[in-house]
This record gives C-alpha cells, sequence and structure tokens, in this order.
C-alpha cells in the first residue's frame, strides 16, 4: 500500500512539473504567434504569379481554404465560381480569392483542380506559412469567409452558395 501512495505521489508531482513548464513555454495558448497576427495586410502569390493583398484596396473579399484532396471542398470552390461570375455580371465591387492549404500541391494540380470545378476565373493561391489561415483563424478546409476593405471578417461558414456569398459580399460593401 506504501509503495502505490508513493508511486501516485511520483506521477501527481511530475504531472504538475509538466503542467508548470507547459504553463512557462507558452504551449497551449490560443492566439497564434505570427508576424501577420496584428490585423496588417497580407500579400500572397497567386499560382499564375500575381500578387494580391488582403485586404483588398476598397472593396471586400471572399476567401475560401480548400485542398485539392478534400472532396467536400469541390461545392464550396464551384459556389466561389459562380458567385465570382455573378458578382461580375452584376458590377459589384468585389473580389474572390481561392486558398490551398496544403503545401505540398503543386500549381499545376491546383490550376487543374480549379478547371473542373468551373472556377479557373477565381484567383487561387497557396498558403504557404500559414499566413492567411493564421491571420484570419482559418482551421478547417471548406471554410469560407467575407473580409470587408478595412480587414474585417464579416461573415464565415463551411460551403456556402453562390447566393449568400453575393449576399454576404453586398453587406460587406460589394
Amino acid at each position: 500500500m506504501t509503495r502505490t501512495r508513493t508511486g501516485l505521489k511520483a506521477v501527481s508531482i511530475a504531472a504538475a512539473l509538466a503542467a508548470g513548464s507547459l504553463a512557462l513555454t507558452g504551449c497551449g495558448t490560443t492566439a497564434p504567434a505570427s508576424p501577420v497576427a496584428d490585423g496588417g495586410p497580407v500579400t500572397v502569390t497567386s499560382i499564375d504569379g500575381h500578387q494580391i493583398s488582403l485586404p483588398a484596396t476598397g472593396e471586400p473579399t471572399a476567401v475560401f481554404f480548400f485542398s485539392v484532396g478534400c472532396g467536400e471542398c469541390v461545392n464550396g470552390v464551384r459556389s466561389l465560381g459562380r458567385a465570382a461570375t455573378a458578382a461580375e455580371e452584376a458590377g459589384d465591387n468585389a473580389s474572390f480569392l481561392a486558398i490551398d492549404m496544403d503545401p505540398g500541391e503543386s500549381k499545376e494540380t491546383i490550376g487543374g483542380f480549379m478547371d473542373s470545378v468551373d472556377a479557373e476565373h477565381v484567383p487561387a493561391a497557396i498558403d504557404t506559412g500559414a499566413a492567411l489561415s493564421l491571420r484570419f483563424q482559418v482551421a478547417a478546409l471548406s471554410t469560407l469567409i467575407v473580409v470587408d476593405a478595412e480587414g474585417k471578417v464579416t461573415f464565415r461558414a463551411t460551403d456556402p452558395s453562390a447566393e449568400t456569398i453575393t449576399a454576404e459580399l453586398v453587406k460587406a460593401g460589394a
């Protein structure tokens, strides 16, 4: 019985030390450490070489986070493409961006995916270093956010329809 209590005491002490160590090193904190966490603009390079900044100057942007290997993401990227077409036809002042969260996927693979879901006209970029994911606190694939011209996220959803994306862009100032 004494041996068991001693063993439990040792385990309890080890657990306390480990918890203290985690607290001291900052592990488990909810705020990501990021050079772009201050809300300033973030610039990414699209797969075709263009520089794209968020927030976009003077207009809201619909940003969809995806991966080519995500089957659920197909409908979301397709909706983003349809919303981009509708906004262009309506003359809405809005931007669109598809962000691939998997840095291992090639530009060619992403381009083929965008073509296959009829969203080839939407700029796509790879979230190198997770700059946009961290900035906008996106942790899950198939997430769409609408960012207004000041950089504030005004809408967040999983796989919204093209109509919902368009309506939320209008609310954000398109």
